[in-house]
């Protein structure tokens, strides 16, 4: 019988370690964009080139160093829907939500829910809906109404 090296065991734990990091999306992982209040206290996002079925993932950060994570998306109906990257239920795991077609997936507990229903709400699973408006080409939102989904993210 042959005998086990450490060696061995160092292989096994870095194989290990690469494929949770691999399953848990960690190649995939969504890139946030960056986007901080103006002096006014709003924030301005052209949404124009943003297609039906699509998403965008934002961070937020203000001076204080408060950063909340949001999404914008375009449901088939061409609707703006914006939300927070959490939901109440699970808020502080942080993996947030992906889309697949016209349905939002929680990435902790893989629950589905129509895109066009983020703004309506609803609690659970689902994202939790940020108040914004949309002026023409841009989704405006003010760093108050931003602020207000902080309590999910520290």
């Amino acid at each position: 019988m042959k005998r086990f090296k450490p060696v061995h065991g160092i292989l096994i734990v870095v194989v290990f370690v690469v494929g949770v990091f691999i399953l848990s999306g960690g190649l995939a992982s969504r890139k946030y964009v960056r986007v901080s209040p103006g002096p006014d206290k709003l924030v301005h996002i052209d949404v124009g080139d943003l297609g039906k079925d699509q998403i965008r993932f934002y961070r937020f950060l203000n001076r204080g160093n408060q950063e909340v994570k949001f999404l914008i998306a375009r449901d088939q109906q061409g609707e703006i829907q914006v939300g927070f990257d959490a939901s109440e239920t699970h808020a502080k795991v942080g993996r947030g939500f992906r889309l697949e077609g016209d349905w939002i997936i929680d990435n902790k507990c893989e629950t589905a829910s129509r895109l066009e229903e983020v703004n309506a709400g609803g609690g659970g699973c689902k994202p939790v809906p940020l108040e914004h408006r949309v002026e023409g080409q841009q989704v405006v939102l003010t760093q108050d109404d931003i602020l207000k989904g902080w309590r999910l993210f520290n």
